[in-house]
């Protein structure tokens, strides 16, 4: 296991303050496949690997889980193929199949399903002690028939006890037509006895609905336990909800049920660290509320980002992450909200959590009472890789939208920049995502000293099936620090057939200097092309250098806009249209467009 920090930090000095997230460690060698949480606060299982006999057969599986106390991934060894015969003959199989559903350090808690044929029949609770290496007696949760199945609910936050139910449909079918009511229960992890048992009815609608999948939120103290109803678009447009798909808060102690109406696919789910509101946050809509428990109504909303994935609380409980899929929407964040009234604090560019990456098919797991934060290295599409994690330090609270200790400005760009690709998506400005280097003064997306948002991108009537010459625009835009347009100004010029982006820089007169390229003939390189504007989006020179994307055409590869405003240009030279023949390029442009120098080596 390597944990490599200072390297990372070296290269990516954003990181280290994460709106207000530290970045602890990043460990490339944890596997990130089958990844459940399996106790309240510390193990997460990440993969299994197999023992194989001589025929390569499996024969024990050894459950891989990261600690999140230790900071390291533990191997779990359980002898399936030790199991008593006792226990075999009870489930059917000789080598059954089980599932980790808790690891408290010594003890590995699975459950099994009895088969006959190749129908489950029934569930079974069993535990394995490392210190003894000795199985416990089966213990029946609940059987399979027509009518009933059984239902993963989840440990509770103290990881005393494990609850799971019985979806039942006593018209039967209930695995195709779905279930009207739960038999919940759960059994001690420590005694292994059944202590608590209760029948919670769904409405009754024409056409049951089922909940929203993933393991079940538990309010801190473990009194309460919040069951919510999957519902979408789709759905509702072919079988509406009648009544509306509801949140059912379950009063573990007095088995009371109270429900309230929810948006459609609430994914977002948490209870306040006090234990008095639920959240719940949509991710077709974006609508977020607030569920005073107390009062038993819901006392707030707001509208916030769309593809909500889950909802994490900081740990004083004043504030909580909300973690979207930013794949599918804009901006690309990771928005920071207040229990208080759900207002939006700040956001965390989705990249100085991920890496090289604005669109994130995000998720995150949470341990240590919420102050450690584990993501997934991801790929350059944003899906998750099969290795890699990251740890984040949460801090209490993040109560400032300027957070402290965000390293020499990096939130302010960042956020600036996120605000620049938000304007670009949301007006069909076309622009390519690529890495620029630290102290490049030349980018698509630029924030200048006053905080206003620059950017360059291209506007196109082509498609990936039907591209015609002529069908593209250069364009600049400035955005004022909330991310509202200044001016955008299209900078077509004759001569010119198509255009493809470029970059631009904020000049110290408070205007920019775009360099746009711009090709007279598609099949050829783009003619070096640079365009001044003022602060208020006026041209005050448009100069290119000589060639029509041929033969001595110099090509500009590199720009740099030097402190008195002139620019600096590095590239290449070609003497032959086969490009073999090769030269650097050097020139400087001053800051009233004027070639100061303009160099092509022998």
């Amino acid at each position: 296991m390597r944990t490599r920090i200072v390297a990372l930090l070296l290269l990516f000095p954003q990181l280290a303050f994460a709106g207000g997230l530290r970045l602890a460690a990043e460990l490339p060698d944890v596997k990130y496949t089958n990844v459940a949480k399996v106790s309240a606060q510390r193990f997460v299982l990440v993969g299994v690997t197999w023992d194989r006999d001589e025929k390569n057969r499996a024969t024990m599986p050894h459950y891989e889980l990261f600690d999140f106390q230790e900071r390291k991934v533990i191997d779990v060894p359980v002898p399936l193929h030790q199991l008593p015969k006792a226990h075999t003959d009870t489930l059917g199989r000789t080598n059954p199949s089980a599932t980790v559903i808790h690891h408290d350090g010594q003890v590995t808690s699975l459950t099994f399903n009895a088969t006959r044929g190749y129908a489950a029949v029934a569930t079974y609770f069993c535990q394995y002690d490392q210190r003894t290496r000795q199985f416990s007696d089966l213990v029946l949760l609940g059987p399979w028939d027509d009518t009933r199945y059984f239902y993963d609910i989840g440990f509770d936050p103290t990881d005393t006890y494990f609850y799971y139910a019985s979806a039942v449909n006593p018209a039967g079918n209930v695995l195709k037509d779905g279930y009207t009511s739960f038999e919940v229960a759960r059994i001690d992890l420590k005694t292994r006895a059944i202590d608590w048992t209760m029948k919670v009815d769904f409405p009754k609608r024409d056409k049951p609905i089922k909940l929203v999948s993933g393991p079940k939120v538990f309010s801190p103290d473990g009194k309460k336990l919040a069951l919510v109803e999957y519902n979408d678009r789709g759905n509702e447009r072919d079988h509406p909800a009648k009544p509306q798909q509801q949140v059912l808060v379950i009063d573990i102690p007095s088995k009371q049920v109270d429900s309230y109406p929810v948006p459609i696919t609430t994914y977002g789910t948490a209870f306040t660290s006090d234990d008095r509101y639920l959240l719940l946050g949509s991710n077709e809509l974006g609508d977020v509320i607030r569920i005073d428990l107390q009062k038993k109504t819901i006392d707030a909303k707001t509208q916030g980002m769309k593809r909500v994935h889950r909802f994490v609380l900081t740990p004083s409980g004043k504030s909580f992450l909300v973690i979207s899929n930013t794949q599918q929407i804009s901006p690309k964040v990771v928005e920071v909200r207040r229990v208080s009234d759900l207002s939006l604090q700040t956001s965390i560019p989705m990249r100085m959590l991920f890496p090289g990456n604005d669109g994130v098919a995000a998720e995150a797991i949470v341990g240590l009472n919420g102050r450690i934060l584990m993501t997934p290295f991801v790929d350059e599409k944003g899906w998750p890789g099969r290795k890699g994690v990251r740890l984040y330090e949460v801090p209490d609270d993040v109560d400032s939208p300027e957070v402290a200790g965000s390293a020499g400005g990096d939130l302010k760009i960042a956020q600036g920049v996120i605000l620049g690709k938000q304007y670009a998506d949301n007006h069909g400005i076309h622009y390519a995502d690529f890495k620029v280097a630290p102290a490049a003064t030349f980018e698509q997306f630029v924030v200048a000293p006053s905080g206003d948002v620059l950017l360059i991108g291209t506007l196109s009537g082509n498609t990936d099936y039907d591209y015609k010459p002529g069908r593209t625009k250069p364009v600049v835009a400035r955005l004022d620090p909330t991310g509202k347009p200044r001016w955008q100004k299209v900078l077509v010029k004759k001569g010119f057939l198509d255009y493809e982006g470029g970059t631009v820089a904020a000049t110290p007169d408070g205007g920019c200097v775009a360099q746009i390229l711009s090709y007279v003939h598609p099949g050829r390189h783009p003619v070096t092309r640079l365009v001044k504007l003022n602060a208020k989006g006026k041209v005050l020179w448009d100069y290119q250098f000589r060639g029509d994307g041929g033969p001595q055409t110099p090509l500009g590869d590199h720009f740099e806009l030097l402190p008195d405003g002139s620019v600096l240009i590095t590239g290449r030279y070609y003497d032959d249209v086969h490009d073999k023949q090769k030269h650097d390029w050097k020139a400087v442009l001053d800051p009233n467009g004027k070639v100061v120098s303009d160099e092509v080596s022998p």
